[in-house]
């Protein structure tokens, strides 16, 4: 029976604002948009302290850099604030984290379950790299396309977490 049904699940799904999403796409269980540095500290801390290969598991590799560590996060600002975004923090240490802040202010924070830690998607990490140059990496749930179905999150936001990649080749490219 299970065989039959299967193919009747629809594999994508509509959003009430009318985009089709892919049916794995899960809606978050909490987002809002903040400019306070405790709740982008509570979200990075558990990160930068994790094991490599944990790291790993929640983070993805968005571009490699030809340049060292500081330079990549000069490039990087810069190419922010062209596109209109602004760095809400900078907060040093190995690796370096870069949280930007949305076209409208303040950076998203998503939740995906009750005892989930917030994550950050307009944050990157920018550690060394071991064959030189640096490595920028995104959390693994980012996904602009994705997040632009969320009715919650305001356009601009979509569209600044869309624009990300495009950002990040802007600036290393």
């Amino acid at each position: 029976m299970k065989k039959l049904i299967q193919p009747l699940i629809p594999r994508r799904r509509e959003t009430p604002a009318g985009v089709m999403l892919p049916q794995h796409v899960r809606r978050p269980f909490r987002l809002w948009m903040t400019g306070s540095l405790a709740v982008v500290m509570a979200a990075m801390i558990p990160l930068r302290g994790a094991f490599e290969t944990d790291r790993s598991h929640a983070m993805r590799l968005l571009r490699h850099s030809r340049f060292g560590v500081d330079e990549t996060l000069q490039r990087l600002q810069f190419a922010a604030r062209e596109r209109g975004l602004s760095v809400l923090a900078m907060v040093p240490g190995a690796p370096p984290v870069l949280v930007l802040a949305s076209s409208i202010g303040g950076t998203l924070a998503v939740m995906h379950g009750p005892d989930s830690h917030p994550a950050m998607p307009m944050s990157m990490v920018v550690r060394a790299a071991d064959d030189g140059g640096a490595d920028v990496l995104v959390g693994a749930e980012h996904d602009g396309d994705a997040l632009r179905g969320w009715a919650e999150l305001p356009p601009a936001v979509a569209d600044d977490l869309q624009a990300l990649p495009g950002v990040v080749e802007r600036a290393l490219g």
